[in-house]
């Protein structure tokens, strides 16, 4: 069997999971331009709807180590019938909360069933040989941004004809019929194939190497921490209280931010294959930087609307984290390394929302965004001096 015929199951693999992950994120992604309607609907403050989000980020905590443990050696499709499952109980749940408690349950589903999918998928583009592992990583990045991007701008339109109630459910019909499609044709499908083993560019495994491994952790914990506290919250609480703006134009801008990360996740995957994993990495904490003072400094439209944009562009940069964590963990480590490397993000999703939230309440959108600014800026510093480049020069050898 030649190389070519070899590749093609995996090939169908990977473009039946990556249209899975597009699918359940959009499904869990519609609820960002729903908050405000559900606060109002709900009575709940600025800083319970940031609970919402938090629920949503404990959800994924407690799945993200499983998911990564059993990723390597359970059939992907069940994997995915499961985690699309849980995403469509939680949007159920979240659409017909009669009250707070109902609403923070259906976050936490959702949570779970995000984690669930995501950590399949990431563990499953990651298997990919070293020397094509940045333009696969885009790949499930891809996937996940137009989720993200086609997400909201459902949510928002759904809502702006019927109401918010209407939108969760319309994430929870396009999450169910994921679950039965991969239950009934994918659910042998078999589990990811971890690559071969390569030489640890670090050499020993003392103290530089957990300092890799803890700088590549902090990663999504920055990138984490401005989608919950910024794009999940404060962009959606500060266009409709201060822009007054409508549920389908904060969605439509939620979404375009979301095209911005595939442009950003493509063109990152491909420098990180042919240049260097580290300046496919920098930049893009570099350009959110930017894009958080611009918020905070910048109370207009057009503020709001580059913040959106930047924030969005330089998300590509924990896309390049896992591939270098992935190029040091190849082998029977990579899902459960993935799963911890999720956890920290988690931790941040879990975090800063409630911080964002409650500044925000107490002393307005400038002070809020002080913690995310220093944040993301020592996070930045800190990669920029303990990264390592791995990326090899041609295919690594087969042994």
């Amino acid at each position: 069997m030649t190389a070519a015929a070899r590749l093609q199951p995996r090939q169908a693999r990977l473009a039946v999971v990556g249209i899975g992950i597009l699918a359940v994120t959009a499904a869990g992604f519609v609820r960002a331009p729903l908050l405000p309607d559900m606060g109002r609907a709900l009575a709940l403050s600025d800083t319970a709807l940031g609970a919402i989000v938090s629920c949503f980020a404990f959800g994924r905590i407690l799945a993200d180590i499983p998911a990564g443990r059993l990723t390597d050696r359970v059939p992907s499709g069940l994997m995915m019938a499961t985690g699309a499952a849980l995403v469509g109980a939680g949007s159920v749940v979240s659409g017909l909360a009669p009250g707070p408690a109902a609403a923070f349950a259906g976050a936490f589903v959702l949570g779970i069933g995000s984690a669930w999918t995501n950590t399949t998928g990431l563990a499953t583009f990651a298997a990919a040989p070293r020397h094509r592992r940045g333009v696969s990583m885009s790949g499930f990045a891809a996937s996940l941004m137009v989720g993200q991007a086609f997400g909201p701008t459902l949510g928002g339109a759904v809502a702006s004809v019927y109401d918010w109630r209407a939108g969760f459910l319309s994430g929870a019909f396009v999450a169910v019929a994921v679950a039965l499609v991969f239950l009934v044709f994918f659910r042998h499908s078999p589990p990811r194939h971890p690559a071969t083993a390569a030489q640890d560019p670090l050499g020993d495994a003392g103290e530089p190497r957990r300092l890799v491994l803890a700088s590549l952790y902090l990663l999504p914990a920055a990138q984490f921490a401005i989608g919950a506290s910024l794009l999940q919250t404060l962009i959606p609480i500060v266009g409709d209280g201060e822009l007054d703006l409508t549920p389908g134009v904060i969605g439509l801008a939620i979404g375009g931010g979301g095209l911005a990360r595939l442009v950003g996740v493509l063109v990152s995957g491909k420098i990180s294959d042919t240049h260097s994993r580290r300046w496919a990495l920098i930049p893009g904490l570099a350009i959110q930087l930017v894009g958080l003072i611009v918020f905070a400094l910048n109370g207009s439209l057009v503020g709001w609307m580059i913040t959106i944009l930047l924030t969005s562009l330089g998300s590509s940069a924990v896309n390049v984290g896992a591939t270098v964590l992935a190029d040091l963990s190849e082998g029977s480590k990579l899902g459960r390394r993935l799963g911890l490397f999720r956890v920290t993000g988690d931790v941040a999703l879990l975090i800063a929302p409630l911080v964002a939230g409650a500044l925000y309440d107490s002393a307005g959108r400038a002070v809020a965004m002080v913690p995310l600014i220093v944040f993301v800026a020592v996070i930045l510093g800190f990669s920029m001096r303990v990264v390592p480049e791995t990326l090899q020069r041609g295919p690594s050898r087969p042994t």
